[in-house]
């Protein structure tokens, strides 16, 4: 049996709720108009950002990423089979960015200037900085020999790995090998180009990871081995995957000095004639 009660009230509620809605609406429509997904797109770059909010900054952020890409594609001899999509958002209070290749080629970009607490990024110009480095992952992750594009072909892509599924992991390899190297070594190749394309500019010729390794010689503190960076050096970091810049950096720049930096461009490359693991490829 209803509450007459209850009964009596619901228009009320009902008006109370559909005023608040419409109040909602109107505060927000602005908001709602100014956050429709909007898009660029040239041969190599699918760009994708928040409408009038953020357009402002495009044309200087795609023609970052155009001088980026064409000096990878020279450098590295790569040439994208699918175009790169960028996600440009201001989620963030800082800036930062993230690539990968699985299952597309794709960077997530923060738009906001970075944070200098605790960091070891340099105050370079951020838009060329980040597509400097966040596209030698690309490069170095999507790059293809030819049996890697066999195996993409016969598996329609590049497989993601699934935990229902261990197999996938096998598969995934076969498509995208490089993508399963160690943080640091991509790190480090990133890091080392970035400081290359910004003319000295950057972290592998900056003071922080100078300052972090004398410190653990004096100190007396353990310095990693591949391995132990791997598994206790990330979890004493106490910023997210800092071990494997700092490491990776000193390790690239130590090798282009000794060996010259066209051979670790060479080391990197994923072209007929490498092999798929990084530390085979002599």
């Amino acid at each position: 049996m209803k509450n007459s009660r209850d009964e009596r009230y619901r228009p009320a509620v009902s008006f109370f709720l559909s005023y608040k809605t419409i109040i909602i609406f109107i505060l927000l429509f602005p908001v709602l108009n100014f956050a429709q997904l909007s898009y660029l797109e040239t041969n190599d770059l699918r760009f994708v950002y928040f409408g009038v909010i953020h357009e402002y900054l495009v044309p200087h952020a795609a023609r970052s990423f155009e001088n980026a890409i064409s000096f990878h594609k020279k450098l590295f001899d790569y040439t994208p089979n699918e175009k790169i999509t960028v996600f440009f958002h201001d989620f963030k209070d800082y800036g930062n960015a993230g690539a990968t290749c699985l299952p597309r080629n794709r960077i997530n970009s923060a738009i906001a200037p970075f944070g200098f607490t605790y960091e070891t990024m340099p105050a370079s110009e951020r838009m060329s900085s980040i597509f400097n480095h966040e596209l030698v992952h690309i490069a170095a992750l999507d790059e293809a020999s030819s049996s890697d594009k066999f195996f993409r072909s016969l598996f329609l892509g590049k497989v993601v790995p699934s935990e229902e599924n261990p197999l996938t992991m096998l598969y995934s390899y076969l498509t995208v090998p490089r993508m399963y190297s160690p943080r640091w070594y991509h790190e480090g190749i990133a890091v080392f180009m970035e400081t290359w394309m910004a003319g000295g500019y950057g972290r592998a010729l900056g003071s922080y990871d100078e300052m972090v390794f004398r410190t653990l010689v004096k100190e007396n503190k353990p310095i990693y081995d591949m391995i132990g960076l791997e598994s206790e050096g990330t979890k004493v970091d106490f910023q997210v995957g800092v071990n494997s810049y700092l490491y990776g950096t000193r390790f690239f720049s130590y090798m282009a000095l000794k060996e010259g930096p066209m051979k670790l461009i060479e080391w990197v490359k994923r072209l007929d004639g490498s092999n798929a693991y990084f530390a085979n490829n002599q």
